[in-house]
């Protein structure tokens, strides 16, 4: 079941500009909370046009102060989302307008600490039921629709499904005995994926869970050395470059591939994948899970024509959602 805030958050609106504003919008109507907002008139953005897929209402002037101004006007509570420490331009006449308004706000940026407790917080302790979302455009801070989305994400919808069960365990059943394991829970990738063109040609935010059976930690308890388990920071590195390597239709394709991938570690025994994406305006999200030994998950890197090309250490992408 979802996890509702108390009171639940009815909309988000913004301006409709790149990065934060839009990011906040996609965000929203994907979970099927309503959005809206006011824009300048013409529908003016950095990037033309906004697209009529955002549910926007047209202020009277073309000027980007007026849709600022009734944005934080027409809401609860205003969230400011930046990658740098610093309010400028448009972001810092949001917080100027807000508190003209004695509206609450609140600004996160890249480096703010609990940053998805820090909003949880704001929208409980002002009772915000309409959240006006503000921040950068992507022009100037490339990453911040990915900051955007992790934050939404963590704050109101907490990963919904449990790693999967050790074989032959229900839920809530003990692992086999002489089994430890390596959890990662959560980890956010980005990958063009999808059946149409649209979503293979962008990166959209997935979420992986992961749980590494090793046989024993005892040795790397004893000793205290990384060499003795597994480096769980660079296997995250090395699952998000495989997320972010090439386009897929399926999920399933890419949970097959990081299977694969984990399996030729000579520590991991078996490995199991929890892989979600967020589709669907009326779910929480949509997943799919699988559990592979070593020897059972197929290599995709030696079956592909292009595995070399794949392996390589790739940048992830800085496209926002």
């Amino acid at each position: 079941m979802r996890q509702e805030l108390r009171p639940p958050l009815a909309k988000i609106v913004s301006g409709g500009q790149t990065g934060a504003d839009r990011t906040a919008l996609d965000w929203a109507l994907a979970h099927g909370i309503p959005a809206g907002g006011w824009c300048p008139r013409g529908r003016r953005a950095e990037d033309g046009p906004i697209p009529l897929r955002y549910p926007l209402e047209e202020t009277p002037s073309e000027d980007y102060a007026e849709r600022t101004l009734w944005n934080a006007r027409d809401s609860d509570g205003t969230a400011i989302f930046t990658v740098g420490p610093t309010l400028t331009g448009g972001s810092r006449l949001t917080a100027q307008e807000a508190a003209r308004l004695r509206k609450p706000w609140i600004h996160l940026d890249g480096a703010t600490r609990c940053a998805a407790e820090k909003l949880r917080a704001f929208l409980e302790g002002h009772r915000v039921r309409v959240l006006n979302v503000a921040g950068s455009r992507s022009s100037r801070e490339p990453g911040v629709g990915r900051l955007v989305w992790t934050i939404l994400e963590e704050v109101l919808f907490p990963p919904f499904l449990a790693l999967a069960p050790s074989e032959g365990a229900g839920p809530g059943t003990a692992l086999r005995a002489g089994i430890d394991t390596i959890e990662i829970r959560g980890l956010w990738l980005e990958s063009r994926i999808g059946i149409t063109a649209e979503e293979r040609n962008r990166a959209q935010p997935l979420r992986v869970s992961l749980r590494l059976e090793v046989g024993s930690l005892t040795e790397a308890a004893r000793s205290d050395q990384i060499e003795e388990t597994v480096d769980y920071a660079e296997l995250s590195q090395e699952v998000r470059r495989v997320a972010g390597a090439q386009p897929r239709n399926l999920l399933e394709r890419l949970a097959e591939e990081i299977a694969s991938t984990i399996l030729f570690r000579p520590k991991v025994k078996s490995v199991s994948v929890v892989l979600e994406k967020f589709p669907l305006p009326q779910a929480e999200g949509v997943a799919v899970s699988l559990r592979r030994e070593r020897g059972e998950a197929p290599d995709s890197r030696k079956s592909s024509p292009d595995a070399e090309e794949r392996s390589l250490p790739l940048p992830l992408s800085q496209s926002d959602p």
